[in-house]
Order: structure tokens, then sequence, then C-alpha cells
């Protein structure tokens, strides 16, 4: 018969070994964009790295829709095991609450883990402005008539709300479903210029659109000699992180390691190079680097996008 001081020993155990344990089955990598994007060339290749580092398959859910909240939503409503985590966008924390009712709390339904990597943005133009050769001549060109921008959701079009407002153009959005819809409009002479992603290389290269901007916080590998908007005297760069969270209430000891093994594989040189072949700058941060660098960005977005008056007034 055991006494009272024995029953420790038999019953902590369980809930030690389960988190040791952990994993033991597959992993849902859940992202709120479509299939064949860079976030999801990002998402896949780690995806498989981390299959291999953790032992366990690892399932990509692509989650597209609703402004790209389907997929956070989805991470939040998920049970905090550890089996359930992915991308949640800066639209998705910062730009949806601007514009729409959330089913999850941005900055409270989540555990942030980390940043690896960060899409960059540029700025090109096709046959609408047959004259534009450079962003001076853009500017010329929306000081005779408006002129049209478009991207998938607002926030990856921070800078040209910034660019329209800072150079005193009449510019009108234009949201558009699909990044590679956004690009054929572009590039079929419909609309101005988009917030251009890794669809855009070959189109410039091609000739048939023109590259007056990189929008983000550096160059394009691809174009050397197009500067950032802050170079040619605008400060204003479009952030695109691609950051990692699972539900809030992650066990600590899961949470490091999941954490530990998306950095990990955010320095593999398998997952930089498809990264580089799609211009995604590798950008891999630990948690507290993550949430620092979302405390900076955020002012600026809710500014240029409350400026242009995409809030709903609250």
């Amino acid at each position: 018969m055991f006494g009272r001081r024995h029953l420790p020993a038999l019953l902590l155990p369980a809930p030690s070994l389960a988190q040791e344990a952990w994993p033991t089955r597959e992993l849902q990598l859940v992202t709120g964009f479509g299939p064949g994007g860079g976030t999801d060339v990002v998402a896949r290749a780690i995806a498989a790295h981390v299959e291999k580092s953790l032992g366990v398959p690892v399932v990509v859910r692509n989650t597209p829709g609703a402004g790209g909240t389907l997929g956070p939503a989805r991470i939040a409503q998920a049970k905090p095991d550890g089996y359930t985590f992915g991308l949640v966008g800066l639209s998705a924390l910062v730009v949806a609450p601007l514009l729409m009712d959330l089913t999850y709390k941005p900055w409270e339904s989540f555990d942030f883990l980390c940043c690896t990597s960060e899409l960059r943005i540029g700025m090109p133009v096709g046959p609408s402005l047959p004259e534009v050769k450079t962003l001076a001549d853009f500017i010329a060109a929306g000081r005779q008539r408006p002129l049209t921008f478009a991207s998938t959701n607002p926030g990856s079009a921070v800078s040209f709300f910034d660019l329209g407002r800072l150079a005193g153009l009449n510019m009108t959005y234009v949201q558009i479903p699909s990044i590679t819809e956004a690009a054929a409009q572009v590039a079929g002479g419909h609309i101005d210029t988009y917030s251009g992603t890794p669809e855009m290389i070959q189109l410039v290269k091609g000739g048939n659109l023109r590259m007056l901007a990189s929008a983000s916080i550096d160059r394009w590998p691809e174009f050397p000699e197009v500067p950032t908007l802050r170079e040619q005297g605008f400060d204003s760069a479009t952030r695109q992180p691609i950051i990692w969270a699972g539900p809030a209430g992650l066990p600590r000891p899961v949470q490091a390691r999941l954490a530990a093994a998306l950095l990990a594989a955010a320095k593999d040189p398998e997952v930089l190079a498809r990264q580089q072949a799609t211009s995604i700058a590798p950008r891999p941060l630990d948690r507290a680097a993550t949430l620092a660098m979302l405390a900076e960005v955020r002012p600026g977005v809710e500014a240029a996008l409350t400026a242009a008056g995409m809030g709903r007034g609250r």
C-alpha cells in the first residue's frame, strides 16, 4: 500500500514526459496565402526542413481569403499543443484591424515564435505610362493626371500611399484578389502600377514592365541599379516580414523547440537558395527581435493607411 509521499513520483512524470516527447505526430503549418506565391515558397521550403529536424510530417495548409485573416484565425482557434502553427502576416496583425472585425485578437491570440524572411516589394509600370522611365517621370505624370495602383491588400502598398501623400499625387487604390492578376493588369496597360513581388522579375526582364523603385528597405538583387524609395528622397518602406506563430498558450518547451527548428531552417543553405531564387530576403529574428520589429513598423503602417482613409474611423 502506497502512502501519500509516493504519489508525486507516480503522477508527476506524465506531463513532463508528454512535453519531452513532442512531437509524436503530424504538424499542421497554416498559411493564409494561396499556393505558388512567394510566401508559399518560403512556407514549403521551411516545412521540408522542419520535417527533417523534428522527425514528423509537416503538412502545409493553404487557407487564403478575407484579406489574409483566415489562416491566422485558424491558428488562433487551434489547440495550443504545438501541432498547429504557421504564418501570421503584418496585414493580419496591423492592417486588418483597421478595416474589419476579426475572430481573433492580433496581439493576444498568438504566441509569436520568430521571423524567418521578408518579401520584397517593387514599383513597376507598364504600357499605360510609356513615357515613364524613372520615379521622377512617374511623379511628373502623376501631376498631370490621376494614377492607379493595385495590391492584394493595403498593407503591401503602404509605400504607394506614402508616395502619393509625400509627392502630392492623386492616386487611386485598386484591391485585386491575385497578385498575378495585378501584374497582368499593369502589363496590359489597365492599371498604372502595383506592389510587385517575385512574379514581377521576369516581366521586367522581358520588357513588359519597367521597375522604378524598390519599395522595400533594400534594393532587389535582380535590379541592383534601381534605388529604393528612401534613396530617392521618400522616407517610406513597405515591410512584408514572414512571421511565425502558434495559438496563445503553447507550452514553453514546445515553443522553444518549434522556434529553434524554424530559425535553423531559415539559415539552411537549401532554404536560402530557394528564397534567393524568388528575391525573398533572409531575415532570421528570434521572438524578442520579431516583437521589436513589429513595434517599430506598426505605427508607420497605421499612419499611412489612416491618412489614406483606409481605416474605419475608430
